[in-house]
């Protein structure tokens, strides 16, 4: 595990020429946390059904039906079940670049490069039913329900929304919080360990080793990911070898012992009772309902 790179989402979203891509995500059905991790990109959530726990950087966010979220280019950020409850919600990731390339007046330029520069922010929750929610949510159903067609028949739709977006946006920014520098600082600490669980999950990965690679010691190390992350080591590693596993559930005949196997489980019995104890059903029964 030498080498460590920065860690940071390193999936394609969108085409090289046209960096935007919408997710649904179905909790708990589909998985029931995605693990925190960052990237370039700004993304826009907007809570369908239900209610789900997110986290962006340091701050805690419980999210419901009609409710839009924005995680800042660059910012820490998750999402679990909150409590028993389940939720769907789709997220609208793009760089920043692809507005700003087409843009020619000087002041909304300055705007996106106050963003990219992280001078500026946008609002991380904005709730059912405020002014400035009732204007953004017709333009992001709009994106949502074209998202099928964002590379071909509704491409100019997309950036003419993308527009709009920035728009009623840009009049609602916010300087750059001190406590969300601060955990990223923390973050940043904790980076090679992360990278370790999301590019060397399959293997054995102790403590001492991730500690190593972050320049802290054992202890030192567990408090601080704790404080960062919400979970322990062992506990973040599980959840990124689970959601690996389930995702070849969906998308792949392999049988559940060779799944397990890939995923960091050596023991079968452990693999089908940690997930149970995440998706509530076995392996077998997941694959099954995703099909």
């Amino acid at each position: 595990m030498n080498n460590v790179r920065l860690i940071h989402e390193s999936k394609k979203h969108g085409k090289d020429d046209f960096s935007y891509s919408i997710y649904h995500t179905i909790i708990p059905l589909w998985m029931k946390s995605f693990p925190l991790h960052w990237h370039d990109e700004v993304e826009i959530t907007v809570i369908t059904e239900g209610t789900a726990l997110f986290t962006i950087c340091n701050r805690k966010i419980t999210a419901s039906a009609g409710d839009i979220l924005i995680a800042n280019r660059r910012y820490p950020h998750c999402v679990e079940q909150y409590r028993d409850e389940g939720a769907s919600f789709f997220s609208i990731l793009f760089n920043t670049n692809l507005v700003k390339n087409r843009i020619l007046d000087p002041e909304n330029l300055g705007i996106i490069e106050d963003i990219e520069a992280e001078r500026l922010i946008f609002p991380e929750i904005i709730k059912k039913d405020t002014p400035l929610n009732v204007r953004l949510m017709p333009v992001l159903s709009e994106l949502i329900e074209n998202r099928k067609k964002s590379y071909t028949d509704f491409q100019m739709g997309v950036l003419g929304c993308l527009y709009l977006v920035f728009q009623i946006l840009s009049r609602n920014t916010v300087r750059n919080d001190r406590t969300a520098t601060e955990y990223r600082v923390d973050f940043s600490k904790i980076k090679p360990a992360i990278n370790a669980v999301i590019n060397h999950y399959e293997q054995k990965i102790s403590i001492s080793s991730v500690a190593g690679e972050c320049c802290l010691s054992d202890s030192h190390f567990m408090k601080l990911f704790k404080k960062t992350t919400g979970k322990t080591f062992n506990e973040f590693l599980i959840d990124h070898r689970l959601s690996k596993a389930s995702q070849m559930l969906k998308d792949t005949d392999d049988r559940i012992i060779d799944i397990a196997n890939s995923c960091g489980f050596y023991n079968q019995s452990y693999f089908t009772r940690m997930f149970i104890r995440h998706y509530s059903v076995t392996p077998s029964e997941y694959r099954k309902i995703m099909r």
